[in-house]
């Protein structure tokens, strides 16, 4: 049986202390003390375990500072926040050919009909899920239609602006193979099973910037599958990388070339990184990003 955990928190002042101890340079204590105010230790250390020279003792590498983690903080979330945006783009484009998936007279309420679906139990689950997401929703739109009509559900148009990302994945997910599933897929230039793994990527990556995680050096565990026979350019890639944010990052400008060819996600990613002086070779290996990773044409910096 596991014994249960009895410790209490450190006082910050203590874990300056610490962190002094262990050889870390504390430039500016009173700085450092508002900071660990504001941002749990909990949180903040895992931005200092890349200066450590020994992560068993806890040691640091001679010259490694308070500030330097500060900074990988920083890049970390400016780098969520980016993502973030990015994301924003693809998933109203993911939810707008989700919602128009079928044809027809049934195509308002073609999610209700478990015909499209590979299981009517699972079906009925996840009508569950969205009747609920859709009773919580203060959208206008929403609001408007169920004081006006009696259907159990407003139009596919209408019910899934109210239904979160990860019901859009379920329901990708759930539906049957076939042409509308690969329809769907295919407009964005990949396979049906591809795309189902990217939508439940784009879920997870989300709820890691949407709750401030740490993304910059994370080993992703929900990952995104590596598409055979991409109809656009993308970049030469190993599956171990894909346990890493460049992979993400790949996914995210594969998937804005689509959405919006003109966009500047790749200038705008060259420039965070550029901003940050302190993210050099090895910061960006630990990433997943390849030495020689400007030089790919896929990311359009390199010209011959």
């Amino acid at each position: 049986m596991k014994p249960l955990y009895t410790g209490n928190a450190f006082p910050i002042e203590d874990i300056i202390r610490m962190l002094r101890q262990q050889g870390l340079d504390i430039e500016d204590e009173e700085a450092a003390i508002h900071t660990l105010h504001n941002i749990s230790y909990s949180r903040f250390k895992a931005y200092l375990v890349p200066l450590m020279a020994d992560r068993s003792t806890h040691k640091f590498r001679p010259g490694a500072t308070f500030g330097q983690a500060y900074a990988y903080y920083g890049f970390d979330r400016r780098l969520r926040e980016l993502v973030f945006h990015e994301l924003e783009k693809v998933e109203i484009s993911i939810r707008t050919h989700i919602a128009y998936a079928v044809n027809g007279t049934e195509n308002g309420y073609w999610f209700t009909n478990p015909d499209h679906f590979r299981n009517a139990s699972s079906h009925r689950y996840l009508l569950k899920g969205i009747k609920r997401e859709v009773e919580r929703s203060d959208v206008d739109a929403i609001r408007s239609f169920r004081a006006k009509y009696s259907n159990e559900f407003p139009p596919s148009w209408l019910t899934l602006e109210a239904t979160s990302m990860g019901t859009l994945s379920m329901i990708y997910d759930e539906m049957k193979d076939g042409p509308i599933k690969d329809r769907m897929a295919s407009y964005y230039g990949v396979d049906a099973r591809t795309f189902a793994s990217w939508i439940r990527h784009i879920v997870y990556i989300r709820n890691i910037c949407a709750h401030h995680g740490r993304l910059w050096n994370h080993t992703l565990t929900v990952r995104a599958r590596i598409p055979e026979k991409p109809r656009n350019r993308f970049p030469k890639v190993k599956e171990s990388m894909t346990a890493n944010v460049y992979y993400t990052l790949c996914v995210i400008q594969y998937l804005q070339n689509t959405v919006k060819p003109a966009n500047t996600f790749a200038a705008r990613l060259k420039s965070l990184i550029d901003n940050f002086p302190l993210i050099g070779t090895k910061e960006l290996a630990s990433m997943g990003f390849p030495a020689d990773w400007e030089r790919d044409e896929f990311w359009g910096f390199y010209r011959k």
